[in-house]
């Protein structure tokens, strides 16, 4: 009996289902309580699971002596019912294939929308760091120097620059200062620095990977971090000519050029 059962679960039916379907085979015509008392199952539960076999077409009920009673339909009638499942289910996958093409604009869509981050403060900063530290990608980024190093925490932008060299990646800025600009050794970066007489900058924008990232350092740090592939190459694509423009400033004389051309502080 325990074996007919899990053959008729694996056939879709539960349990009570098929403990009080086969009860009903057994008993023939029967009432609730008899076959309450064949299948070991509370009578409440078995009105209800006699409700759903009906449904289904496997038990038909009838009125006898004013008693309700229930009669289990031949058992080739599962493979009937198994029939109508499978031809539903191919109405379903027809429309699930009609649909697809409509359902992938609006996952398209999504896809292409930015995902945008807000983020402040220096524990926000330092939050964001440590996931740029994970990346592969290389850096571009104009910074302006001086306002930031009102703001920075040097501990801190030492650790961000010792994870930045573990990953081996290439990071070039420009830098809005006068200043003398020190880097660790261990850092592969290439820089130029501009005067502020000549570009007021008093935040930063930093491309890696799909990401772009916004700054403003005036009264605080705060950040926009949008991820999109499209605005990060567009974004990517104006420092590079800033870079290029940048260096030809350094050598001709009008900025100061930290480093050769053909070479990287490390």
């Amino acid at each position: 009996m325990d074996d007919l059962i899990r053959d008729l679960q694996s056939l879709g039916f539960n349990k009570k289902e098929a403990a009080i379907y086969i009860a009903v085979l057994e008993l023939g015509s029967a009432g609730a309580v008899e076959i309450s008392k064949r299948s070991l199952i509370h009578r409440a539960t078995v009105y209800t699971v006699l409700d759903s076999l009906a449904q289904k077409g496997l038990v038909s009920v009838f009125t006898q002596g004013g008693d309700r009673r229930y009669l289990a339909e031949a058992p080739e009638r599962i493979l009937t019912l198994l029939d109508m499942q499978l031809q539903e289910l191919d109405v379903r996958r027809r429309l699930a294939n009609n649909m697809l093409l409509r359902l992938k604009v609006f996952h398209n869509l999504a896809a292409r929308k930015p995902k945008i981050r807000y983020i402040e403060k220096l524990d926000g900063m330092r939050a964001m760091q440590k996931e740029y530290e994970q990346m592969d990608d290389d850096i571009i980024q104009i910074v302006g120097y001086d306002t930031f190093l009102q703001l920075h925490d040097p501990g801190i932008s030492h650790i961000h620059q010792k994870q930045l060299s573990v990953r081996k990646r290439k990071i070039r800025s420009i830098l809005v200062t006068d200043r003398s600009v020190n880097f660790s050794d261990d850092l592969d970066i290439e820089y130029v620095t501009i005067s502020p007489s000549l570009l007021d900058v008093h935040g930063e924008m930093s491309v890696c990977g799909d990401k772009l990232v916004l700054f403003s350092y005036s009264g605080g740090i705060i950040a926009i971090e949008i991820h999109s592939k499209a605005i990060a190459d567009t974004a990517r694509a104006t420092l590079e000519l800033a870079w290029r423009e940048a260096k030809k400033w350094g050598t001709g004389g009008n900025v100061a050029c930290d480093v050769d051309e053909n070479r990287n502080i490390g």
